[in-house]
C-alpha cells in the first residue's frame, strides 16, 4: 500500500470514528430528550427508554449504509444539495430499520419516543460534520491533511497521470514539490500545469533542499544511468520511493533484500514500493494522536511546575523565560524546539571557547558539568523539567513524545548518508537512546545506532517500555 492509499485509509478510518462518536453522542441527546418530554430526571439511564444494545445495532446499521450510499463520497466535490439527501436518505432508513429489528426481534429495545429524537439528533449532527468536512477540507486544499512533500522523476504521460490524481487529492496533502527529468532538455516543459525544475544531477539537492518524503519513479527505469546507486541512497537515507515494475527493479530487489518492496496496482499503473519504515502510515497516526492527547493532560497537570520554575529563571537570571532553539525534524523539516532556559543568555556564543571541553564524538555538543548551565538549570536538567514546554512542539505537530532526538542543522551538515535515516520519523522528546544510558554514551555511531534500531523496530509495545524508562530516569534524577 503507498502513501496515498495510507492517507485515504487513514482520513475514512478518522472520517467514519467521528461518525460514531457523534452517533453514541446522538442517542445519549435522545435519551435526555425522552427523559424530559416524560418528566423524568434528564442524567439517569432506563433500560426500557433505550438499552445498551441498541446502540451496536445502530453502529452496524448505520456503517452499512454508509458505505452504500457514500462509498464514492468526496467532500470537497460533492454538492451541498447532495449531502442533505444523502444524509437525510441514511438517517431515515436506518431509524425505520432499527424499529423494524426491534418488531421482528420483539426485544424492546427502546422507546418509540426515544428513537424518533434519535433520528433527528443524529440527522443533525450528522450534517452539520459533513458541512464542516466539507469547509474545512476546502480551505485546507493547498497545504491539505498531515502534508507530505513529493518528487515525481519523469514528465510524460505515466508522470502526467500521476500528477493529476495528486492535485485531484490535494485535501489529502500530497504536495507535488518537484518534477525531474533525466532528459535536461525537457527541463522547464509543463506536465498537466507544473513545470520540470531539473534532471537528475540536481536528485540528492532536491530531496535535501525541499524535504521530500516520498519519491514516484514515472519513467522507465532504464533511462537512468545510475539508477542502482540512487535506490541505495534512497534506501540509505530512508526515503519511501514507488516505481513502474520493470526489469531494473527485480535485479536492484534480487540484490538488496533488506527492504521488501510491496507490489500495488496505482490508478491502473502496476508499482512497486519500498518503504523506509516498517510502520505504516495508520499505526503512525493513532502514536500520533495518543501522544497529542497525553501531551495536553501532561501539560495540564505539570502547569503549577511550569509556573514555578517559569518565575524562577525569570527572577534568578537574565533572559527570556524560555529557550527557542531550531531543530531538524522529519526528513529535514525545520523548526522551533522550546525549552524552559537552563542556561545563561549568550550560551550559543560560548559555545566555541568550551568546544575543547566536548566528551561526545561526531556532531554533538555536550558538556558534563557545563559552566553555562544556571543553578536552576542546573536543577532543571536534572529531573529533566527544561523539557516539559516540548510538549507545545507534540501539538503542533512537529515533533512526537517518543522519537529519535532532534538534532540541530549544524549537526546535520556533518551527518553521513546513513545518519541521515534518524530523520524518517519525527522528533521525540525522550527516545530509546535516552533511556540506554545517554549520559554514558560517547559515540555518536551509537547514538545513531538506538536510533536506527527504534526506526526499524517501531512498536506501541516498544513505546510503551519505553515512556515507563522515562518515568523511572527523571525520577531518578538522570535526565532524559
Amino acid at each position: 500500500m503507498n502513501i496515498i492509499q495510507e492517507k485515504i485509509q487513514t482520513f475514512r478510518f478518522t472520517d467514519r470514528f467521528m461518525d460514531l462518536f457523534l452517533l453514541f453522542v446522538s442517542a445519549r441527546l435522545a435519551i435526555i430528550a425522552e427523559r424530559v418530554l416524560h418528566s423524568k430526571s434528564w442524567h439517569a439511564l432506563d433500560p426500557q427508554s433505550f438499552h445498551f444494545a441498541a446502540l451496536f445495532i445502530i453502529f452496524i446499521i448505520w456503517l452499512i449504509l454508509i458505505q452504500l450510499f457514500e462509498s464514492d463520497f468526496i467532500y470537497r466535490r460533492t454538492p451541498v444539495w447532495n449531502i442533505i439527501k444523502t444524509t437525510a436518505i441514511i438517517s431515515f432508513i436506518g431509524v425505520t430499520t432499527t424499529i423494524t429489528l426491534d418488531f421482528l426481534l420483539k426485544m424492546d429495545l427502546f422507546n418509540r419516543s426515544t428513537i424518533g429524537f434519535f433520528g433527528i439528533i443524529s440527522f443533525l449532527l450528522l450534517l452539520l460534520k459533513r458541512g464542516a468536512m466539507k469547509y474545512f477540507l476546502s480551505s485546507i486544499r493547498q497545504e491539505g491533511f498531515d502534508p507530505k512533500n513529493i518528487l515525481i522523476v519523469g514528465s510524460h504521460k505515466r508522470a502526467e497521470r500521476i500528477i493529476h490524481e495528486f492535485k485531484e487529492h490535494r485535501e489529502y496533502g500530497l504536495r507535488i514539490r518537484s518534477i525531474l527529468d533525466p532528459d535536461s532538455s525537457r527541463i522547464g516543459m509543463a506536465v498537466d500545469g507544473m513545470q520540470v525544475t531539473g534532471d537528475m544531477s540536481n536528485f540528492k539537492e532536491t530531496l535535501k533542499d525541499l524535504d521530500i518524503d516520498e519519491v514516484f519513479f514515472a519513467l522507465d527505469l532504464n533511462s537512468i544511468p545510475n539508477i542502482h546507486e540512487i535506490f541505495t541512497y534512497l534506501d540509505t537515507i530512508g526515503v519511501s520511493y514507488h516505481m513502474m515494475i520493470n526489469e531494473s527493479v527485480h535485479t536492484y530487489s534480487d540484490k538488496h533484500l533488506n527492504i521488501r518492496p510491496v507490489s500495488i496496482n496505482y490508478y491502473g499503473m502496476p508499482m512497486l514500493s519500498f518503504h523506509a519504515i516498517k510502520a505504516s502510515h495508520i499505526k503512525l497516526y493513532i502514536k500520533n494522536g495518543i501522544e497529542k492527547v497525553f501531551a495536553v493532560l501532561l501539560i495540564i497537570f505539570s502547569f503549577p511546575v511550569l509556573l514555578l520554575f517559569g518565575l524562577l529563571v525569570y527572577f534568578t537570571s537574565k533572559g527570556p523565560i524560555l529557550f527557542k532553539q531550531e531543530r531538524v525534524g522529519l526528513h529535514g523539516r525545520k523548526f522551533y524546539q522550546y525549552k524552559l532556559r537552563s542556561m545563561i543568555v549568550d550560551a550559543e556564543e560560548l559555545k566555541e571557547k568550551y568546544a575543547h571541553l566536548n566528551q561526545q564524538s561526531g556532531p554533538v555538543f555536550k558538556i558534563k558539568n557545563d559552566p553555562r548551565l544556571t543553578r536552576v538549570g542546573k536543577f532543571m536538567r536534572k529531573y529533566s523539567i527544561d523539557e516539559l514546554p516540548q510538549l507545545f512542539n507534540i501539538i503542533l505537530g512537529s515533533m512526537t513524545l517518543i522519537g529519535p532526538r532532534p538534532p540541530i542543522p549544524s549537526e546535520v551538515s556533518e551527518y553521513k548518508d546513513n545518519q541521515l535515516r534518524r530523520l524518517s520519523m519525527k522528533p521525540g522528546i525522550t527516545g530509546l537512546w535516552q533511556v540506554s544510558g545517554r549520559n554514558k554514551l560517547k559515540d555518536f555511531d551509537q547514538w545513531v545506532k538506538l536510533d536506527l534500531e527504534y526506526i526499524d523496530n517501531w512498536s506501541f509495545i516498544m513505546d510503551f517500555r519505553i515512556a515507563v524508562k522515562t518515568v523511572s530516569t527523571v525520577l531518578s534524577g538522570t535526565g532524559i
